[in-house]
């Protein structure tokens, strides 16, 4: 891709965005500029990706094919007003600030601006992990198809309403936490009946690793997989039973419901 991309600001979700886009081929450092006030910040940047990465980047942004508005919420107006006057208009502004709508997004940058609200995926390091998307009625076939290749490098891309990002942002972006949790609890587990640290973490990770490859290969539903393991009076339906005592699904559930609940009330 030698579309030019211009990123506004340069903290650790850009520099995330940056790094796998040029590791996984996707842009070249060419291609990339950064507008960043941090004068430490813009040498680490530049000299880490061999990107530019400057103060003002306004003869930047009207030649861009895309603008990515990464700053923190607050900083948003301050981004789209020095954007207005500078868009191409066939470039398409992309945000990936918290809680900012698609309809605040175009009032401040502009009602006839190509733009798209996402939620970027945090794993992107792997390659696998879903980034939400939603874009404004200016954007055509193309342009998304564009979106989708950038996001893309991140790994997965879901194409939603906007009435569903705080659900995803809530479940998504907070659902590596429960898996991490998961993974040291049953880490300290093995340890507890015998395992060293690592034999017990190697133990566990590639389980995980298999149990989601079974799932998205077969399109099984977990139950099915659980069914087949449980067979009577055997160890897997003992702890089967435990887990299910101690209310193992019904905390995931009121876990999830809180980050729900919380997220909607930061709006």
């Amino acid at each position: 891709m030698n579309k030019k991309l211009v990123f506004c600001g340069g903290g650790n979700m850009a520099e995330g965005i940056i790094r796998v886009l040029l590791s996984r081929g996707v842009a070249v450092p060419e291609c990339i500029t950064v507008s960043e006030l941090v004068p430490d910040r813009r040498t680490f940047l530049s000299s880490t990706y061999g990107i530019t990465a400057v103060a003002e980047a306004g003869d930047a942004i009207k030649i861009a094919d895309m603008v990515v508005v990464a700053v923190n919420p607050y900083q948003v107006p301050s981004v789209t007003q020095m954007l207005k006057p500078l868009v191409a208009d066939h470039a398409i502004v992309l945000s990936i600030a918290a809680a900012i709508t698609l309809g605040a997004l175009a009032e401040q940058v502009g009602e006839n601006r190509k733009i798209a609200r996402v939620v970027p995926n945090t794993l992107g390091q792997s390659g696998n992990g879903y980034s939400a998307v939603c874009v404004n009625a200016r954007c055509t076939d193309q342009d998304k198809a564009f979106i989708d290749e950038v996001l893309g490098a991140l790994g997965q891309v879901m194409h939603l309403p906007e009435g569903l990002f705080n659900a995803f942002s809530s479940f998504s972006n907070v659902g590596p936490l429960w898996c991490y949790k998961m993974i040291e609890a049953l880490v300290d587990a093995g340890v507890y009946v015998g395992f060293n640290r690592q034999e017990a973490r190697n133990i566990v990770i590639k389980n995980m690793v298999g149990v989601a490859c079974v799932l998205e290969e077969s399109g099984d539903h977990p139950v099915m997989r659980v069914d087949r393991m449980t067979s009577p009076g055997g160890v897997t339906i003992e702890s089967l039973r435990v887990l299910q005592q101690e209310g193992f699904a019904t905390a995931l559930m009121n876990s999830v419901i809180a980050g729900f609940t919380k997220t909607n009330a930061l709006e």
